[in-house]
């Protein structure tokens, strides 16, 4: 995906592993609610919203390696018009079907366990898989009221 931002373009691609490690970070202690729009999800975020585009984007030419997260989120938090704020949001679900993640993610888990039980002995049955929410599941429009989160 890609987006001109101050006459910048920046490219949103799926998620590597060190990008996951910085989302995890910031996105730490935060609870998302299941039903959860665009609109909701922004307004969830709050002040993280920039440190996210930073760690989502990628200026292009730019390599994720290395990559002032710091700048980048202050760049981006004065320069992003909110009509593209929500579709970096939108697109950021297409780009990275998470709910095909986590299914994997729980079948590895369960694999894992199961091998672990064989090797210990252990006569526990495997953990139970986490529920997955599928695309379906996952709204992208409209807005959803958030006790604790400011309005917009």
């Amino acid at each position: 995906m890609k987006y001109i931002i101050n006459g910048k373009t920046y490219i949103q691609k799926p998620l590597v592993m060190g990008q996951i490690r910085q989302l995890m970070a910031i996105l730490n202690g935060l609870s998302i609610p299941q039903s959860l729009t665009t609109v909701g999800l922004v307004a969830l975020m709050g002040e993280r919203l920039p440190q996210l585009f930073a760690i989502v984007l990628t200026e292009e030419g730019a390599t994720l390696k290395g990559k002032d997260i710091e700048a980048l989120a202050s760049e981006l938090e004065f320069d992003t018009p909110m009509d593209i704020a929500l579709q970096v949001v939108d697109d950021f679900f297409d780009c990275n079907q998470l709910s095909l993640l986590l299914e994997r993610l729980a079948t590895t888990i369960g694999k894992a366990t199961g091998e672990i039980n064989k090797v210990t002995g252990s006569k526990t049955s495997s953990a139970p898989s986490a529920r997955v929410i599928s695309p379906e599941e996952m709204t992208s429009s409209g807005d959803l009221p958030l006790e604790s989160a400011s309005p917009i």
